[in-house]
């Protein structure tokens, strides 16, 4: 048996379930550890692209596009996880002060049958 030395490869089947979804056929002209470059033939024409397979992101000329692990666009560009809970990111849940006893009427709990 011989042994060959694994090369590390882009992930690209995010990438390709894209081009599927989108209609879209692609040549890749350039493979890296961490993502390819390439041709997209799209309804209007020829672009060239850039994905990086780490952060699963489609670089086109005009527009950078954030998918997920099955191909669906994003609504923004996938950002790396922090140790803040919501909670801890929003004043108005850790402040006290921001409740004032004085606004909130008890009768006002909406109409009555």
């Amino acid at each position: 048996m011989t042994s060959r030395a694994m090369t590390s490869r882009a992930n690209v089947k995010p990438l390709m379930h894209w081009v599927i979804y989108k209609g879209y056929t692609v040549r890749i002209t350039a493979r890296q550890a961490d993502g390819v470059q390439g041709i997209l033939t799209t309804p209007v024409g020829s672009v060239d692209f850039r994905y990086d397979a780490a952060a699963q992101i489609v670089h086109l000329p005009d527009a950078t596009v954030a998918i997920n692990a099955y191909g669906w666009e994003l609504d923004a560009p996938a950002t790396a996880p922090t140790d803040a809970s919501p909670s801890d990111t929003d004043p108005a849940d850790t402040n006290p002060a921001d409740t004032n006893p004085a606004d909130t009427n008890p009768a006002d709990t909406g109409p009555t049958a």
